[in-house]
């Protein structure tokens, strides 16, 4: 597939912000950066903002999104939503720095952080779905309220593996995978 003038400014933000954070990564670095002239970078974006989400959903939301439909009538237990959701994250293209750059962005602007959320709201959904086809299939009473709370822990164990791989350098991943998806498949079935 053909890169598009779009998809190399969306590179360079996604390399300005992994290496520098979403602050440093002004305009007129991403100019710089992706080659373009501020005419076409505002010809795609109208802000910085329009960049970092296009950034986050390229690198976060859509991988997770992709995996979760592409499962989305199987009956999959939080481990297995767990291992799915980091599969696609973690399938080497992706930098867990670039995840923890976007959300310290997120934090430090109002504005970027609603536009962030909105996204991953999705996700929460689908992963709520899911487990919710899961619990049902099990017999498990309040199916749709437990899987809103197990939804909400599951992806705070993916939150916390990508933070602790981007802080600890000697993270081990399978360890905590396998750690993360018997405790939440544990819950599920309490």
């Amino acid at each position: 597939m053909r890169s598009t003038k779009r998809d190399e400014i969306v590179a360079a933000a996604t390399e300005l912000i992994r290496s520098d954070g979403v602050r440093a990564a002004s305009i007129a670095k991403i100019i710089a950066a992706s080659g373009s002239s501020a005419g076409s970078v505002y010809h795609h974006f109208g802000s910085k903002n329009d960049i970092v989400l296009a950034v986050a959903r390229r690198a976060l939301v859509e991988p997770l999104e992709a995996a979760l439909a592409a499962h989305q009538d199987e009956a999959l237990s939080p481990g297995d939503l767990l291992r799915l959701m980091a599969g696609a994250v973690l399938d080497g293209t992706l930098h867990s720095s670039l995840i923890v750059q976007l959300w310290a962005g997120a934090a430090d602007e109002p504005q970027l952080a609603s536009i962030i959320r909105d996204q991953m709201e999705g996700v929460r959904e689908r992963t709520t779905g899911g487990l919710a086809v899961h619990l049902r299939a099990r017999g498990v009473q309040d199916a749709e309220g437990r899987a809103t709370v197990i939804a909400m822990l599951t992806m705070g164990q993916m939150m916390g593996m990508l933070a602790q791989r981007t802080l600890l350098a000697e993270f081990d991943v399978a360890a905590y995978l396998d750690a993360a998806a018997t405790m939440l498949d544990g819950l599920a079935t309490a």
